[in-house]
């Protein structure tokens, strides 16, 4: 019977993540920058030349019943010319098989200058994707499920009435600027700032209401290279002090007081081959002071062939859950591993040029 509750607990939990104020949240990743095309499909492909691959695995909350758990995989290519292409598949697992969800898309990106001479360019980003969501009520057993007398295990109907699947296609629109400035003729700061519009279709993704639709989810993202006077741990190059921001506004209404707000700020230092960084994430609904809170603690390393033709990055990050949540959730963990092949500039005019 103690099984049966910790299971009834769990789905009243995932209940409420069903609901139309919570309805379908987006998965959330730590590491935002590493899995920025997630975000904003305005930074599909941003160095020529170069083919990059992601693949992240985030365990949320491992302490919690149930798992709850994400897969991100994504390539983006930037050709010679003004073009960027890109496709990502996500796989995520709440509540141990409860909730499946699955998507896979494509995205585009165009870029135009600002400042060519300077380098100083932005570019616009759209991204398509087919999505699917399935329940599964057979992995739980509610004390209902039970015989009050033998505990044999009897067939109920579920105790909402809810659509076992939801399947629907979801568009997303871009943009970010690339910002250089230099600093004594040199290379002093590099700055990325994009904005982003997801759901703006609002597709039907709801298992609980009929007529509910997607919320549209707007998207700020920033980040920024500094390079100091400092050298790496190599010897060889500079150390980078590299702050960002993630701001993301959800609901029926934008910046209500019904929305959902995720927010991650913070820095990392970047000093080859090692790259660490600390930052603190917030979730809140804007009509309750309930939130969930967490530091962030990154470490990495950054590996090159011996041509430097490809680059490998591999990266793990811890959130702390501050608050009540800390005994119940026990934080999350999140490992990226990044690879990024340039390719030689013979091909500019060759396949690699649309």
């Amino acid at each position: 019977m103690q099984i049966a509750t910790k299971n009834r607990i769990l789905f009243y939990v995932l209940l409420f993540a069903l609901s139309r104020t919570a309805s379908a949240q987006d998965q959330a990743f730590s590491q935002y920058w590493e899995n920025r095309n997630y975000y904003n499909p305005a930074f599909t492909g941003l160095k020529e030349g170069t083919l990059n691959g992601l693949l992240t695995y985030r365990k949320l909350w491992p302490k919690f019943p149930g798992n709850f758990s994400n897969i991100h995989l994504s390539v983006d290519l930037k050709t010679y010319n003004s073009y960027g292409f890109g496709l990502y598949a996500l796989s995520s697992d709440e509540g141990g098989g409860f909730i499946k969800s699955t998507h896979a898309g494509l995205s585009y990106s165009w870029r135009g200058y600002f400042n060519k001479e300077r380098n100083i360019y932005f570019q616009l980003g759209v991204k398509g994707s087919y999505n699917d969501k399935r329940l599964n009520f057979n992995k739980y057993v509610y004390s209902g499920n039970l015989h009050e007398i033998y505990g044999n295990v009897i067939n109920v109907s579920t105790p909402v009435e809810v659509s076992e699947k939801a399947n629907y296609w979801d568009f997303s629109v871009g943009a970010m600027a690339y910002i250089p400035w230099e600093r004594n003729y040199r290379e002093f700061m590099d700055n990325y700032i994009g904005f982003s519009v997801n759901h703006f279709t609002r597709p039907k993704d709801n298992f609980i209401e009929g007529k509910a639709r997607l919320p549209i989810k707007i998207s700020l993202q920033w980040q920024s290279y500094i390079r100091t006077s400092l050298y790496s741990l190599d010897k060889k190059s500079s150390l980078f002090a590299c702050p960002g921001l993630l701001f993301e506004n959800r609901g029926e209404k934008i910046m209500s007081s019904s929305s959902f707000n995720n927010l991650v700020i913070g820095t990392d230092i970047i000093s080859d081959p090692l790259f660490c960084g600390i930052w603190y994430s917030s979730q809140l609904l804007n009509s309750s002071n309930e939130n969930y809170k967490a530091f962030v603690f990154k470490l990495g390393v950054k590996l090159n062939s011996p041509q430097k033709r490809i680059e490998y990055r591999i990266a793990y990050s811890y959130d702390m859950s501050l608050g009540n949540l800390v005994k119940t959730t026990e934080g999350s963990h999140e490992i990226s591993f990044n690879i990024a092949y340039k390719f030689n500039a013979k091909y500019k005019y060759n396949i690699f040029s649309f």
